[in-house]
């Protein structure tokens, strides 16, 4: 995936530039005012992509005026992070530049600035301390692979004269000819690997989704010239040939003493016929919305423009999730998906696009609509701000805990950041869940609190998440899912509002009590889990002084299901398996957390297991144990109570099946 990327005079960059754009998920979002440079991160890639002529690169007037000789030439250098298996090296060339690849990788994670160093080179090395926690440089290949304005060589950006592997020099006193000479072929060969889909906002959905195109014919994964020549076979173009060639001598029998002959050629080639059909048949076709009731039919180009800037993302969504065996690494970059998108309709573009990224591809966007950053947990946002000597300030932020990484930025800038990301991303979100509410045929939502929440829902609202518009959003821990509330509360309760859809919240029961200013609405629930002796896990209002005891979702699930699967993780861990062989599964336990009578220390082993790994083990678990319940043997296995109530509680007990 690109990780990163190193500019200079390109557009608004004036003078070199770093800016990381990942480090590790598949999500990565540009974010700032208009004209800070958002869509020409997007832009500059798509022109390193596609090997564009200099001709193309809209360098900046500062570049053209200063002359662009010497070193200060601009320039685009991407940085990739690459698993090592991934690379072909299946023929000798393939082998040498996999062992090329292997040599820079080396000198890039090895490479070191002194601790006070600045500008792209410092910021780069502090960037690398993340990368290094999230990458194993055993199974990772760090790169970077760049152009030259008015070149067509390889260029590596600021490293470019320090590369002392090159022929063993370990003086580095190297000529340019040595560098282009060691890694010829070696940028074709990056690239190949990966196929980048750049969709700007001034995108022509009716000409873009044409099947020709060649960026609908890399979301599709098919060269549709492949598949002509696949059903035309070579014996069919001979017979072509031969019954035209018969028919041209008879025109010439009667002719006597004229002829006709091609000025190049007197036959038909495959390119000719391929380049006909795709004329005749393919171009014809024009992609059409189907109404609801599939009883008609409207071509892209009378859709509105929100309407087309969503059916872009759809087709893309499609494509990409269904087809999951591709030949190349997919990158997919949007210019303002939420583009004349009515707010309402803001969340499920994100969430598609949320999910492309989870089917390995990479998605970079640029955007203005906040509402995604407390609902993505794998994702990053690099935030660009001008500068009042036209320079760009650039923060880079881990959504994983991205409240906290915007606490540290504004102890670190000096002054006001360029937006607060946590008023407008929560007042963004709550805008569209509650338009949500408000439609003809309403969505429903169940806030909680973090992805294995998620996971066991998903599982069992299945039914209401296909047919009953019911959305999953975990937010990040107890104190977001209040916050939404809280925003939530006053629009559900203002009289001017027809609210028709439901929100429910949901959280743990911890040790430190929750207060909340609750106030009962027939839409708007705020609920936590707890295990009660005797009678297992029930909802209790947010409120509640019933506190104890900390209950967490793993207490609550199916006893019978939570023991196998906790039985599939001892296989690697020793006291996991010890404590399970000890205690037998008890008769009539009604929630996983009474399922064996633990000593209160191998309780708090179990305990220990869940919190583990920064908290993957959760989500690990509610993988394999929505696996295991899936299985046959698990078919007759009630949902858990509290589930049913919580159910009743949206669509109420006559909608229930």
């Amino acid at each position: 995936m690109i990780i990163s990327l190193f500019i200079r005079h390109f557009k608004v960059f004036r003078g070199d530039h770093f800016i990381p754009l990942s480090s590790g998920s598949g999500f990565s979002s540009i974010i700032g005012d208009n004209g800070v440079g958002k869509s020409t991160i997007l832009e500059a890639l798509d022109i390193a992509f596609d090997r564009r002529f200099f001709i193309d690169w809209p360098i900046n007037n500062e570049a053209k005026a200063e002359g662009i000789s010497g070193d200060n030439f601009p320039y685009l250098a991407p940085v990739f992070a690459i698993r090592k298996d991934s690379l072909r090296k299946s023929t000798k060339e393939e082998s040498a530049l996999y062992k090329k690849a292997k040599k820079l990788s080396d000198y890039l994670w090895k490479s070191e600035a002194p601790e006070d160093a600045e500008g792209v080179l410092g910021a780069f090395q502090q960037y690398k301390q993340e990368l290094s926690t999230r990458f194993d440089q055993e199974e990772y290949l760090l790169l970077i692979i760049g152009k030259k304005f008015d070149e067509n060589e390889i260029y590596f950006g600021p490293f470019h004269h320090s590369l002392d592997f090159i022929g063993g020099k370990a003086d580095k006193e190297f000529k340019e000819e040595d560098i282009q000479t060691y890694f010829s072929g070696f940028y074709d060969y990056i690239n190949s690997h990966y196929s980048y889909i750049y969709i700007p906002v001034e995108t022509d959905v009716n000409t873009y989704t044409k099947l020709e195109t060649q960026d609908m014919q890399k979301l599709m994964d098919r060269n549709i010239q492949n598949v002509i020549v696949k059903a035309i076979k070579p014996s069919t173009l001979r017979q072509i040939n031969n019954d035209l060639d018969e028919f041209i001598k008879d025109i010439e029998g009667v002719l006597e003493t004229y002829e006709y002959k091609g000025h190049y050629k007197n036959s038909l080639t495959m390119p000719d016929l391929v380049s006909k059909i795709i004329e005749a048949y393919f171009s014809i076709k024009v992609l059409n919305k189907i109404t609801e009731g599939g009883t008609g039919r409207i071509p892209v180009s009378e859709l509105s423009s929100g309407e087309k800037r969503k059916a872009l993302i759809d087709i893309a969504y499609s494509f990409l999730v269904k087809n999951t065996d591709r030949d190349s690494n997919l990158i997919l970059a949007i210019d303002e998906p939420e583009a004349s998108l009515h707010i309402s309709n803001c969340f499920e573009q994100f969430e598609k696009l949320i999910g492309i990224s989870r089917q390995n591809h990479q998605i970079l966007i640029s955007t203005h609509w906040y509402g995604y950053l407390p609902i993505v947990t794998h994702g990053s946002a690099t935030s660009l701000k001008s500068g009042t000597d036209s320079s760009v300030t650039v923060s880079f932020f881990d959504l994983y805990n991205y409240r906290e990484a915007i606490t540290n930025a504004r102890s670190r800038v000096k002054g006001p950041l360029p937006v607060d990301y946590n008023i407008k991303s929560y007042n963004d979100l709550v805008q569209s869940i509650v338009f949500t509410l408000l439609q003809e045929d309403p969505y429903y939502w169940i806030i909680c609190e973090g992805i294995s929440e998620k996971i066991y829902f998903e599982y069992y609202f299945q039914e209401e998440i296909q047919s009953k518009s019911l959305r999953i959003l975990p937010v990040g821990g107890y104190r977001e899912v209040k916050k939404i509330y809280d925003y939530l509360k006053f629009p559900m309760q203002d009289p001017d509002y027809a609210i028709r859809g439901k929100v429910y919240c949901l959280i743990d029961t911890d040790q430190e009590r929750v207060e909340v200013d609750y106030a009962r609405n027939k839409n708007l629930f705020f609920e936590r889990l707890l295990n009660v002796e005797g009678s297992g896990t029930e909802l209790v209002d947010i409120n509640s002084n019933q506190t104890s005891p900390p209950t967490e979702i793993e207490d609550c699930l199916d006893p019978v299901i939570f023991y196998q699967t906790l039985m599939e993780f001892s296989s690697e861990d020793e006291n996991l398996a010890n404590i399970l062989k000890e205690y037998p599964l008890l008769d009539g336990a009604l929630s996983s957390s009474d399922f064996l009578d633990l000593r209160r220390t191998d309780r708090q082993y179990i305990k220990d297991f869940f919190d583990s790994n920064s908290g993957s083990n959760k989500v690990w678990f509610a993988k394999k144990y929505i696996e295991i319940a899936q299985q046959s043997l698990f078919a007759d296995n009630q949902e858990p109570g509290w589930i049913s109530d919580i159910k009743k509680k949206l669509y109420g007990e006559g909608e229930q099946q």
